[in-house]
């Protein structure tokens, strides 16, 4: 078995949104399957179309990084409303370098603390609750996220105050 390379983290481009969009749905069919049902995935897998990612890139109100290993993005992760403190996605491809994820994080984390944000907000699918506990983020309240078609998928407001 080959052990995947080690990412690198930059600023998401236009034209990384085909990737992206690739990563977002693997992403879900690879690591959400034990936790939600094929209507739930398909409805979530909508939110991350090409064209709508490309919009969040070029969107200022979101800042959004890219961990790159090869060809092409392995993992993409945002940072939403400057004044909301959201961290608005963390994906990762089912064969990403392990630790991607928090590599990904940090570096949010850290724009989050450049910019002066005391804390941050997420939304953590049922499948993500374990890794965001283990990287300092806190369960606020059970809480469901409308998806297209009227689905609502089930997730925890977590949150997390970030040390200078």
């Amino acid at each position: 078995m080959t052990v995947p390379a080690r990412d690198r983290i930059r600023p998401a481009l236009p034209d990384d949104a085909p990737a992206m969009a690739r990563v977002f749905a693997a992403a879900i069919e690879g690591k959400a399957a034990c936790s939600y049902g094929p209507r739930e995935r398909a409805a979530w897998i909508a939110r991350g179309s090409a064209d709508r990612l490309a919009a969040m890139v070029e969107d200022p109100d979101h800042n959004l990084f890219v961990a790159e290993a090869g060809p092409g993005p392995t993992g993409l992760t945002g940072l939403a409303g400057l004044r909301g403190c959201e961290v608005s996605l963390l994906y990762t491809a089912p064969l990403a370098a392990p630790g991607t994820g928090a590599r990904l994080l940090r570096a949010v984390e850290s724009l989050a603390r450049e910019i002066g944000l005391e804390g941050l907000t997420l939304n953590a699918s049922r499948n993500a609750l374990a890794f965001y506990l283990a990287q300092g983020y806190a369960v606020l309240r059970l809480a469901n996220r409308p998806l297209p078609g009227g689905v609502s998928l089930p997730v925890c407001l977590m949150a997390k105050t970030l040390a200078p």
